[in-house]
């Protein structure tokens, strides 16, 4: 109950900045899950307004992670807007894959925070860390139409509720529950599309 409280009184308080970034972050996610070419200006401009969020309460890897996203987001939009021969369509990954994702992320993010603790000192340091790895990793699978991403991100918005909380950012919080939901519901609708052998137009 003083979760949704707090989710209250931070919507009658919060920037204007961060309502944007909320209502176009779900239009990217449900535009995706639709496989639309248009999600991907929604997405660009939802993670410029969130790499200036995540730097003001002192989230920098979550802020790199953005400014990441922007580059990414100009990069979907072409590589989805191909046609003819050059379509991209959904495709799956097999166990190496998934192999490979894991044992990437984990070194990665285990390098990196060896790293970071030397110039970075603040709480969940490393579960920042991690979840900008592996939301790197996923967003490429993403670009790339891997069914799989899904799965992925469904796992990295229920671990970031944990660090969003602990930073007061609750309404983002409430995002990632959203996100999830959308997640599920991309997850079945590309299995749909894979299954029928054919792509979607949105």
């Amino acid at each position: 109950m003083a979760f949704f409280e707090a989710v209250s009184q931070q919507w009658q308080q919060q920037s204007i900045s961060e309502v944007f970034a909320v209502l176009l972050a779900v239009v990217y996610v449900w535009l995706a899950a639709q496989e639309s070419l248009w999600c991907w200006p929604a997405g660009f401009i939802s993670t410029c307004l969130y790499a200036y969020i995540y730097w003001d309460v002192t989230l920098f890897f979550q802020m790199i992670l953005n400014v990441y996203y922007m580059a990414v987001a100009v990069w979907g939009f072409i590589y989805w807007g191909r046609s003819g021969d050059k379509k991209v369509s959904i495709s799956r990954m097999n166990w190496h894959n998934h192999v490979s994702v894991l044992l990437f992320g984990a070194v990665t993010s285990t390098v990196i925070f060896f790293i970071a603790i030397q110039f970075l000192n603040y709480e969940l340091v490393l579960l920042d860390i991690t979840l900008t790895v592996f939301s790197l990793i996923t967003t490429y699978l993403t670009v790339t139409k891997k069914l799989e991403n899904w799965i992925y991100w469904s796992i990295i918005n229920v671990v970031s509720m944990v660090l969003l909380y602990d930073r007061g950012l609750y309404l983002t919080t409430v995002l990632m529950l959203i996100y999830l939901v959308l997640a599920l519901r991309g997850l079945m609708h590309w299995q749909s599309v894979y299954r029928q052998g054919k792509d979607y137009v949105a």
